[in-house]
């Protein structure tokens, strides 16, 4: 048999004449050395190697394969990226597994490395099955391991080893499995673009290098479907050696469609009768007919919020069968949805950003987006996964929200994606608390030399600049923290060390999150995240459903709240979209918007009408060179500024500062994509803007650095970046409930910890070039007597309040919630007793007739012993005979206020010695009796923590 490379067309010719066409698909297996055609003899191993990747279903090789499997295979650093479905594991894989059946190196010798561990069962699935072709053993080591795998792994060590980041982490300093890793030839590293814009992929590049001085330096393979930096992801496969690309052009052929569901009476009476917004409840019904359609159907939104609530709702009002998927959920849950939906068993999953990477699903018909998915890449990723094959297209449909920007940003992301654009990678160069982790690391496989340590930092691309400086700094940290020793330039070992460099990741922490309940009713309102709360403090006002809340008291798990109105001055907290919007696409947004004001481009009715408005009422037009400045009344400023979410958070940061430096008191402002808003407790003029913008157009780089550093300190978000980076220094033991008070916030923000609190919250939530793009727009600023249409969009989303309508209503859910509090009643004469709700309470004994009842809460069996005691006649103790006395208290106010006393006992922070107090409040009134029941409870909820 013969095998054939080839670089001309004659070489088909010769394979046809040897009669071996079919080998064509198998030029993979020979290294090229000039262009000139050479015909190798396959030796029988080979021949085996081909057949049973035959028998194993690989008879043609995609487009991707052919290009990257002589490359793999010539041994240079290589850089694979094609879309969804072409077979990128294959094409690394295939060749490492032929170099292991032909030569048998030593285990371990190839390294796979994924992102997420659910990635991890779905490649070991597909290896394995491959693997097994060769007796080439393929096994996983992560996180979820079991204790068994983990030994296994030492005493039978597999040819190829599946792990993710953080588990390289600990394998390193293992020095069994470091002698394992000595004979690592291949690094797969799968999904490279999440590596790229993460602390735990900076931290990657480094133990990469670690790698290569164990392992020998190895082929690097990087494996991606959308780069924003192809540049960036060569110089993170290596630093020192070349690195080539092979790549598909074009993306994966795709059809999506934008959709606005619309809506008639009739379906406007359906949304009443499920009380529900008529254009949610027009989604929701075209959500139903797509899924109908189209079954299996994954959704995707950005928040976990919505995947549940679209679960929840298309179950109950459809009967349909659809689960919820998201990073919160346990692993087993999650791994018996992705069961469930493989295996047809469900009509639709909705998911978040859990599910946008390789996980195999099964076959997926149609992807929905729900709302816009904010960016580029996440609407490729996502789309993609449906027709997951060269073959098949990727169908998708995108549902926009009802909110005019969003329909227009929908439109933006498409069109962008078919030119081609990617969003820019973001990263932060020399984060010092990935050095900090590093460091410990490698002192624990024994660099010692500070300089040898900094040389292995400067080989990765996010560290070339950083400087001795900064390391000692940083290490001095680490010495107060009792993890380092440092003397003379060497380091050694503290007693935290070990302990440290094994709980600490740098995977945010956002599974955690609080359920927040409103006081008066005892709803559960829905779910806010760690770093959402963090912000927070009592009486701090956030939106959430629509509604203004303040908050009462935050515990373990929960936020209590009450209903809030707007204050002058005072911008609410809120929780936005945390998927930023590049300047790119909000620039391409108010492109139509100009358009569409000049009448050179239609929309749909509800977006045209706005806009129509808007020019209608001579509010100023918009454009992407141009910044419009509305001041309404003399406390309002709302900015239209197509600056992206980073761009504009920049520019509210600024803005603020500058208008409030002369007045002694910052206003506060919220910022979306397409908007800045200012609230100021002082008045505004038109002359205080002027000025402002005059000191930000004339603002240098250095300066507005500066300004932003400081501004930054003081906003809620500080506090959880903050909280975060004293525990990857080790600062604070991780899981720690450590409350940020005013001391702790001044104890780590002057430090190391607080240096690059900072610097991470000005590389991923600003963009300073906006600065140029000031001085280059036009600014038109004018005082209007109410805010323009589309203004009123995003002040829509803060500006919300609980009007005086709602209060007789939160009043009354708040009595049924007394009446159906379970109580112990008890007859202080004849010892009668019953658990029952205070509704269901007699006027009278039923036993003697007495109206001498008293109350207590359900499992108080000491009192009832009080009582008997008395009656019988018996002495009491000291306890006894006070405990007695404040039965008797709240059985003397039953016989006067009937059930209206018990329903007062049963409020939080009530009890026989202020219960006399508020029942006095019904003279003035039940609506008075109440709501001082329901502000005892607010100050109960707020207090109690003092007293526990």
């Amino acid at each position: 048999m013969i095998i054939c490379e080839y670089f001309s067309t004659s070489a088909e010719q010769i394979i046809s004449d040897c009669n071996t066409t079919n080998l064509s698909s198998h030029i993979i297996y020979f290294k090229p050395h000039h262009a000139n055609l050479k015909i190798h003899f396959m030796s029988t191993t080979s021949q085996d190697f081909i057949r049973k990747l035959r028998e194993s279903g690989y008879v043609n090789l995609t487009p991707i394969q052919r290009l990257a499997i002589p490359k793999v295979l010539s041994g240079t650093h290589l850089l694979i990226i094609a879309p969804t479905g072409h077979g990128k594991t294959e094409a690394a894989i295939i060749p490492i597994m032929y170099n292991i059946y032909m030569k048998r190196p030593k285990k371990i010798s190839a390294l796979y490395l994924t992102p997420l561990r659910a990635l991890n069962r779905d490649i070991q699935y597909r290896l394995d099955k491959l693997g097994q072709s060769f007796q080439i053993k393929v096994s996983t080591r992560h996180g979820d391991s079991t204790r068994k795998e983990r030994r296994d792994l030492l005493q039978d060590p597999p040819d190829l080893l599946i792990s993710t980041p953080e588990t390289l982490l600990y394998l390193l300093v293992d020095k069994r499995v470091r002698e394992l890793l000595t004979g690592v030839r291949w690094v797969v590293i799968d999904e490279v673009q999440e590596m790229l814009d993460e602390k735990r992929g900076y931290e990657l590049s480094v133990m990469l290098q670690r790698l290569r001085l164990i392992a020998r330096n190895p082929q690097m393979i990087g494996l991606s479907a959308t780069l924003g930096d192809v540049e960036l992801a060569k110089t993170f496969l290596s630093t020192e050696g070349e690195v080539e690309v092979v790549k598909i052009e074009g993306i994966k052929s795709s059809q999506i469609i934008i959709e606005i569901p619309s809506y008639n009476e009739e379906l406007v009476n359906e949304a009443v009768k499920h009380r529900l917004d008529p254009s949610l409840m027009s989604r929701l019904k075209r959500l139903k007919e797509i899924i109908e359609e189209n079954r299996p159907v994954l959704i995707f939104t950005n928040t976990r919020e919505t995947a549940e609530f679209l679960a929840s709702e298309l179950t109950t009002l459809y009967g349909l069968k659809v689960a919820s998927h998201h990073g919160s959920l346990s692993r087993e849950v999650r791994v018996k949805i992705e069961r469930e939906f493989k295996e047809a068993k469900l009509d639709a999953l909705v998911a978040t950003s859990s599910l946008e990477l390789g996980i195999d699903i099964g076959s997926i018909n149609l992807v929905v987006q729900y709302m816009s998915p904010r960016q580029v890449l996440r609407l490729l990723q996502r789309v993609g996964r449906s027709g997951h094959s060269i073959e098949k297209t990727s169908r998708g449909i995108i549902l926009p929200g009802n909110s005019l920007f969003d329909v227009l940003e929908c439109q933006a992301i498409y069109e962008a994606s078919k030119r081609g654009y990617i969003e820019p990678v973001i990263y932060e160069m020399n984060p010092l608390d990935v050095v900090a982790h590093e460091v410990v690391g490698m002192v624990l496989e024994g660099i010692t030399s500070l300089d040898e340590i900094l040389d292995i930092f400067r080989k990765s691309p996010f560290f070339r600049s950083l400087s001795l400086e900064d390391l000692k700094e940083v290490v001095e940290q680490l010495e107060a923290e009792k993890i380092l020793v440092a003397k003379e330039g060497k380091l050694r070992l503290g007693r935290r060390s070990w302990r440290y460099y094994f709980t600490t990741n740098m995977i945010p922490d956002s599974n955690r999150s609080y359920i927040v309940v409103e006081v008066e009713t005892g709803m559960k309102l829905g779910n806010l995240d760690n770093q959402f709360v963090t912000g927070l403090e009592e009486d701090s006002i956030f939106v959430l459903g629509g509604r203004l809340w303040k908050v009462i008291s935050i515990e373990e798990g929960k936020v209590f709240v009450s209903r809030a109105e707007p204050k002058k001055g005072i911008l609410p907290s809120w929780f936005g979209e945390s998927i930023p919007v590049e300047k790119e696409i909000s620039m391409m947004v108010y492109s139509y918007l100009s358009e569409m004001m000049d009448g050179k481009r239609e929309g749909v009715q509800e977006v045209s009408e706005k806009i129509k408005e808007h020019v209608r009422r001579n509010y100023p037009k918009l454009g992407p060179n141009k910044i419009v400045v509305e001041l309404v009344g003399s406390d309002l400023v709302v900015v239209h500024s197509p600056f992206g979410s980073r761009g504009n958070n920049t520019l509210g940061t600024l803005l603020s500062a500058v208008l409030g430096s002369g007045k002694g008191l910052r206003p506060t402002f919220r910022s979306d994509p397409y908007h800045v808003v200012i609230a100021s407790v002082s008045s505004l003029s038109l002359e205080d803007i002027e000025f402002a913008i005059k000191s930000l157009r004339e603002m240098d780089e250095r300066y507005a650095t500066s300004v932003l550093s400081e501004t930054l300190k003081e906003t809620p978000q500080f506090k959880w970046a903050l909280f975060t980076e004293a525990q990857r220094f080790g600062a604070v033991e991780k899981g720690a409930d450590i409350k940020l008070t005013q001391h702790v916030l001044r104890t780590f923000s002057d430090t190391v910890v607080g240096k690059e609190a900072v610097k991470e919250l000005l590389s991923k939530h600003h963009d300073l070039s906006v600065l140029e793009a000031l001085r280059q727009m036009d600014w038109e600023v004018v005082r209007v007597p109410s805010p323009s249409p589309l203004a009123q969009e995003f002040l829509d989303k803060l500006m919300v309040s609980s009007t005086s309508e709602d209060k007789p209503l939160i009043l009354e859910v708040f009595k049924r919630r007394m009446l159906s509090k379970e109580i112990l009643l008890a007859c202080l004469i004849c010892g009668w007793n019953q658990r029952l709700k205070v509704e269901d309470t007699p006027q009278r004994c039923p036993k003697c007739g007495s109206i001498f009842l008293t109350a207590t809460y359900p499992e108080d069996k000491e009192a009832l012993q009080v009582i008997r005691k008395n009656i019988s006649g018996e002495k009491l103790r000291r306890n006894e005979a006070k405990r007695l006395s404040e039965l008797k208290r709240v059985a003397s106010l039953f016989s006067n206020y009937g059930r209206t006393a018990l329903v007062a006992f049963v409020v939080r922070g009530v009890g026989p010695s202020n219960l006399g107090r508020l029942l006095s409040f019904l003279s003035q009134g039940e609506d008075v009796f109440y709501r001082e029941l329901m502000e005892e409870e607010k100050k109960f909820l707020r207090y109690r923590k003092f007293w526990q």
